[in-house]
């Protein structure tokens, strides 16, 4: 079985629409990539008080931790080489969908054709820039891009969080594995409150939420300095530094500025077959999230907020056949001048573990398990509600997987699933009007990428 290194080393051999001559530098022509989760809950509402994917929060993860329906992504590129040694590439990323990772309000849509009803986005552009490498006056591997992108992004394999990105308008100039990027993002756009002042996130109409007196935007912007591919230790080392800061705000009581600093090592699965990744962050201030997670989402932190995030995941190539998924991280948010974080007095701080056993029975069908377990501290339990300050969640998934390709990364496929979670907290309910903290779910999920 294949070692691969990196996640994208082994989603990007699927994704592949073309060969590359050996003198082009990128694809030459139009090229249309995508992605589709297609998910049905049995019988669970979507209403966004029942939905499991808004009370998820690192605390479980699987296929019923998802309020998302109907996402579909395109993503369309243009790439030229010139004879001159110059390339161009034009990437337009197109977006439909519920909820996570999406626009919009969860539904199940039927035929009616009025699918925007009660929502507030449906296709959306999520990306869309041109870069320009290699001209006649740049060094060989320098290129600079302008535009809308997801800039360096991650996530973990089973929770599926984004811990590393800047998402946001700006533009950059990168020389090989090390860049410069400055980009902005105006928070508290994709949420708004009703005009009684009311939150409001699925309503057809809304204004900004984060407006100061003035009623300016508070812009935020992040200048991002990144230096990646550093072979040592076996592995490969990436650096990630961000100063980020934010227009019209008060800072007696909201972050102006922040800090998010992060190195990442990626090497085989910890000296075995596979690949693995794992990543420290520390954010202050506006950098809260995680230090180097920068959207319209950074918004709300208090100048004194601070966050360590340790992450390591990976998939091992345990036998021909099993192939182990593994997700383990580390989260705390603190404030040692006020304290209070979220409305946790002594912050809060998140643990969790996931394991993903997969089996191949043959090259169209294999059997799959999602195992978590969560813990939720708290400064003060009853901050939230709670009956402790420690809150323990547990969470096992069974699925059959039908695919035309049986690896871990194998797609596309149909997975329907069972799903049990469970809580210490006997008064924690996972969706509006459960009895108790213990439920069983069934669904099915489909999956696709090209």
């Amino acid at each position: 079985m294949k070692k691969v290194s990196v996640i994208a080393a082994a989603v990007a051999a699927t994704l592949a629409a073309g060969l590359v001559h050996a003198e082009d530098k990128v694809n030459q022509g139009w090229q249309v990539n995508g992605y589709g989760h297609l998910l049905y809950n049995v019988g669970q509402s979507l209403d966004t008080d029942e939905t499991w994917h808004h009370r998820r929060d690192y605390r479980a993860a699987g296929a019923a931790f998802s309020g998302n329906p109907n996402q579909v992504e395109f993503t369309v590129t243009r790439g030229d080489n010139y004879e001159s040694g110059a390339w161009s590439k034009y990437v337009l990323k197109t977006e439909y969908g519920n909820n996570e990772g999406g626009n919009g309000r969860g539904f199940y849509t039927s035929s009616s054709g009025n699918e925007g009803h009660l929502e507030t986005g449906q296709l959306e552009f999520k990306e869309a820039y041109v870069e320009l490498g290699d001209l006649s006056y740049f060094t060989d591997g320098l290129s600079i891009w302008a535009g809308k992108r997801y800039l360096n992004r991650q996530a973990g394999i089973i929770t599926k969080e984004f811990w590393k990105q800047s998402s946001g308008v700006g533009g950059g100039i990168q020389y090989n594995d090390m860049g410069i990027a400055v980009m902005s993002a105006d928070a508290g756009e994709g949420s708004c409150v009703t005009s009684n002042g009311a939150s409001q996130d699925y309503a057809t109409s809304c204004k900004n939420t984060n407006l100061d007196s003035n009623g300016s935007s508070t812009t935020m912007t992040s200048v991002d300095f990144y230096f990646y591919g550093v072979e040592a230790l076996g592995g490969r080392f990436d650096f990630d530094a961000k100063l980020m800061s934010r227009t019209n705000v008060d800072e007696s009581s909201t972050a102006k500025d922040g800090l998010g600093l992060a190195i990442t090592y990626s090497r085989d699965f910890y000296g075995f077959d596979g690949w693995s990744t794992t990543a420290v962050t520390y954010g202050k201030g506006v950098a809260g999230t995680k230090g180097v997670n920068f959207g319209q989402w950074s918004s709300g932190w208090d100048k004194d907020d601070e966050s360590i995030f340790v992450t390591s995941y990976g998939v091992a190539n345990v036998t021909e056949n099993l192939q182990l998924g593994t997700e383990v991280t580390y989260w705390d948010l603190s404030n040692d001048t006020k304290g209070n974080v979220w409305g946790s007095q002594g912050g809060l701080s998140r643990v969790f573990v996931g394991l993903t056993p997969s089996y191949k029975v043959n090259e169209n069908f294999r059997m799959e398990a999602v195992l978590t377990y969560a813990q939720e501290s708290l400064g003060n339990g009853s901050d939230w509600g709670r009956q402790s300050a420690d809150t323990d969640f547990y969470a096992a998934t069974l699925a059959p997987v039908f695919t035309v390709n049986a690896d871990y990364w194998g797609r596309p496929q149909i997975k329907p699933y069972v799903t049990y979670m469970t809580s210490s907290e006997d008064s924690y309910k996972w969706s509006k009007g459960a009895s108790d903290s213990d439920e069983t779910r069934f669904g099915i999920e489909a999956e696709i990428w090209f």
